[in-house]
């Protein structure tokens, strides 16, 4: 049982941690955010902040990890072509809590959240379609892709910026019309 409790308490103090960072976050910027003031926001010390991370851009990264994981929970879920399905799961996702869409933002080091969700999602969609290209094709899907997707992202992040007013619903609608009808990378490279 103590172990049980022990776990909680962890849980919780984390939990305290990351809102007292997303509070601070409203009022300035993360490079301004010392580890001294996130402790005094979280009502913890300094020893106990460094029992759980090195930094506040830490925070961010496992928040992010945790998003990422979710989104791809979503990616394995909706998978054989079922974009529809993926959109409208992601942004209601991304809709439920404010603060999932506001972390997203920040950057890591290791690209902002937008951009690892664009890789997560093209490693996992794009990477998977398993059709023999001839030369040219080839060259021209490995842009294509990347263009796609992060057109997508595009519209995911613009939609969070813009305070997410449409319904899932309407953003899935509205990002699969900005998908290709066809699979232009396969046109033939020759002139008419």
């Amino acid at each position: 049982m103590e172990r049980n409790n022990q776990d909680r308490r962890v849980i919780r103090t984390k939990r305290e941690i990351e809102l007292a960072l997303i509070r601070l976050l409203k009022r300035k910027g993360i490079h301004q955010i010392t580890v001294k003031e996130l402790a005094e926001e979280a009502d913890i010390t300094r020893a106990t902040f460094y029992n759980y991370y090195r930094d506040p851009y830490e925070i961010i990264e496992q928040m992010q990890n945790k998003l990422l994981a979710a989104i791809q929970n979503i990616i394995n879920e909706t998978t054989g072509g079922d974009s529809n399905g993926f959109f409208i799961r992601l942004f209601e996702y991304l809709k439920d809590e404010t603060v999932r869409a506001e972390i997203l933002a920040f950057d890591t080091g290791n690209g902002n959240g937008f951009e690892r969700i664009g890789y997560c999602i093209h490693n996992n969609y794009m990477l998977r379609w398993g059709q023999t290209f001839t030369e040219s094709q080839a060259a021209n899907y490995k842009y294509y892709r990347y263009y796609i997707v992060f057109g997508c992202i595009a519209v995911v992040e613009n939609w969070i910026k813009s305070g997410k007013k449409e319904t899932p619903e309407q953003m899935a609608r509205i990002t699969n019309s900005v998908l290709p009808k066809e699979k232009m990378y396969l046109k033939s490279d020759k002139k008419m």
